[in-house]
């Protein structure tokens, strides 16, 4: 039986779908259920027109993370009923997979739950997917969900 679960969640249909598993978990479980979502420095400078569109860094930065506490905000309403927290980490300097894994075993989780995108790619192929990574690297149990 687990007591603390921890689900990282971002924007994505596969992400809806790993906070949904973690609700079932957290309601079966009667465990505190942690919604986390990193915001990810990466995102600054992909495609090139990101820091034009947001601004300069710091503007960028400072989008990106009220943008994840909406997100969270939002998550949090449909895991009404149950003891839930949220927490925005900054994966600044650091691997997403990495920040989620300090985080998890600083907060004494048991199971980690993470949506899987399924995608590929030649940076998923070399660097392997954050789900990946974390199922790799944390000292917890990691639920790898697909989109349902």
């Amino acid at each position: 039986m687990y007591k603390k679960i921890l689900v990282a969640i971002d924007d994505s249909e596969t992400s809806r779908s790993a906070l949904a598993e973690a609700i079932h978990i957290a309601k079966a479980s009667n465990a505190k259920l942690f919604i986390t979502h990193v915001v990810d420095e990466i995102l600054l400078n992909m495609h090139g027109h990101a820091k034009l569109d947001m601004g300069s860094s710091d503007d960028a930065a400072t989008t990106l993370c009220a943008a994840g506490r909406q997100l969270l905000a939002e998550a949090l309403q449909t895991a009404e009923g149950i003891d839930a927290e949220v927490i925005l980490l900054e994966a600044f300097k650091r691997r997403i997979s990495e920040t989620i894994a300090d985080k998890a075993k600083e907060l004494g989780v048991e199971l980690i739950i993470i949506g899987r995108h399924g995608q590929r790619g030649l940076a998923t192929f070399i660097l392997g997917s954050v789900a990946e990574q974390l199922a790799r690297i944390s000292d917890a149990s990691v639920l790898l969900v697909r989109k349902h």
